[in-house]
């Protein structure tokens, strides 16, 4: 049998998406988060070098959340081409609020507002998608809140779930792990026209 370029590279893709789906990667639970949780309201410097409130950055609009850091280099990369496909179809959604999607580093130590706009550019992120870094000691309470349960310690075993806020920055919907941007867009339109 020969193998061609494209069914080589979707045998990688089906590779690659079947050890991401192991339940390293798997969080408390898909679907609806009911009742719908806060975030911890921490500080967090954002691609443009400013320091936010999460809770401020999250609230006014609608949001698609991913955990990720710019030195990974295996799941991530996969996180950031969902991004930008459900970017491109944000202006079609039909919405009351701002659709917005916010890439949350769980590296602070190396993801600098530098090294976040370096990334966001990497995918070609529009002014809908931003990225933010919490401080060292927020981390971990950050991927808490979004999990439903203390994460692991090791950085490359991140979870691939997208989490979704209403426009009160409370946690309402939990993806599929690495879910196809079809999902992605479903969730923020239904979330947007509440």
């Amino acid at each position: 049998m020969r193998w061609n370029r494209r069914a080589w590279l979707r045998g990688i893709s089906g590779s690659i998406l079947a050890i991401a789906s192991r339940d390293m990667y798997a969080h408390v639970g898909i679907g609806p988060v009911n009742p719908p949780l806060a975030i911890p309201d921490t500080l967090v410097i954002d691609d443009g070098g400013q320091k936010r409130r999460l809770v401020k950055v999250l609230s006014g609009g609608v949001s698609a959340v991913q955990t990720m850091f710019t030195g990974c280099s295996s799941v991530c990369p996969l996180q950031g081409a969902l991004f930008s496909a459900v970017q491109e179809a944000i202006p079609r959604l039909r919405s009351r609020y701002p659709v917005r999607l916010l890439s949350v580093s769980i590296d602070p130590l190396a993801d600098t507002p530098d090294a976040l706009r370096s990334w966001l550019k990497r995918y070609d992120a529009g002014p809908a998608w931003h990225a933010v870094t919490p401080r060292i000691g927020d981390v971990e309470a950050i991927r808490t809140a979004l999990a439903g349960r203390a994460p692991s310690p090791d950085l490359d075993r991140h979870a691939t779930q997208v989490y979704f806020f209403d426009k009160a920055a409370r946690l309402c919907w939990r993806s599929t792990t690495l879910p196809p941007s079809e999902e992605v867009l479903r969730v923020l339109e239904h979330l947007a026209k509440a």
